[in-house]
């Protein structure tokens, strides 16, 4: 009998969804051993069929997506946070550093495109006063952070759910699968804003430049640095930064930065924190970052605003 699968899609961009469609020839092998009982991008099923596994992509954002998560939880065996959003919250956690009362005043009421400064009626699902991660709101059996995760996982992840012979998930970085070497550059300066650099055969932190591929969960096969770009964390942190409470992202990359190249680590944390909104983007709205001892998100955003 094939497994059911059943999946959701709360405030998230639909990415995971197309991820799992971007299996291709793989997904007609996943198919031989699962059958799709709901899935928002591929089948018109309103209601919450019971199924064996449920993959649930987005942040709870909104009144309507708690309810549907707690559906989804009711009908299924076995939930799985799907992507970075469902496990971290994601980009929309960015909402977090903000009351919702914040959010509904900047856009509603001095956006540029409503200028009747009219709100949202009855009929529009009530914001929730922040960002949540899934686990938040119900309890999570497996977890697989991306944005959106490589289909490649996405297949492992459930063979691993479905088959006890299955692929191992490891916890190894972005760094793993990244084919650039670290090498000691003293004198290199930290090049702020910059998001690649000259030479494509050495690591990007050897030439001042910040990539968060060392702190950062390999769920993608290190696309970014092998083309040239740096990694900018979305699988979220790779496990120890999460376990380990004085562990941060910024500290970590300063450590290494100024290893290899001399610079000033006051200097790469103080550039870090100023721009959290870009360095902790995927994971700021989650318990495991902001609840850190050393972490201060909301004031660190604040040093980012224009002084009046």
């Amino acid at each position: 009998m094939k497994a059911r699968i059943a999946t959701e899609w709360l405030s998230g961009c639909s990415g995971c969804h197309v991820a799992v469609v971007d299996l291709h020839e793989k997904l007609l092998n996943v198919v031989e051993d699962v059958e799709f009982v709901r899935a928002p991008v591929l089948m018109d099923e309103k209601g919450y069929p019971e199924a064996d596994i449920g993959l649930v992509e987005g942040a709870v954002r909104s009144e309507h997506d708690r309810k549907a998560l707690q559906k989804m939880r009711a009908s299924v065996k076995t939930l799985v946070a799907f992507g970075s959003c469902a496990v971290f919250s994601g980009p929309s956690g960015i909402g977090w550093l903000y009351s919702r009362e914040e959010i509904l005043a900047t856009v509603y009421n001095s956006g540029p495109t409503n200028a009747g400064q009219e709100r949202p009626g009855p009929d529009v699902p009530t914001l929730e006063a922040s960002v949540v991660p899934i686990d938040e709101v119900v309890p999570v059996d497996f977890y697989l952070p991306g944005c959106p995760p490589s289909p490649y996982f996405i297949a492992a992840a459930l063979k691993r759910l479905l088959s006890s012979d299955s692929p191992v998930l490891t916890g190894q970085s972005v760094c793993a699968g990244c084919n650039r070497k670290m090498t000691k550059n003293p004198g290199a300066a930290l090049r702020k804003g910059a998001v690649t650099a000259e030479d494509d055969k050495t690591c990007f932190l050897s030439q001042g430049v910040i990539c968060l591929g060392s702190v950062t969960l390999n769920r993608c096969l290190s696309p970014c640095p092998k083309t040239g770009v740096v990694c900018t964390g979305c699988n979220g942190p790779r496990p120890d930064v999460i376990t380990e409470a004085r562990l941060d992202i910024r500290h970590s990359i300063a450590q290494y930065m100024a290893t290899l190249c001399g610079i000033d680590p006051n200097e790469v944390r103080s550039y870090m924190e100023r721009d959290a909104k870009t360095y902790y983007s995927y994971a700021m709205a989650s318990p495991v970052m902001y609840k850190k001892p050393t972490v201060e998100l909301r004031e660190w955003a604040s040093l980012a605003k224009p002084v009046a």
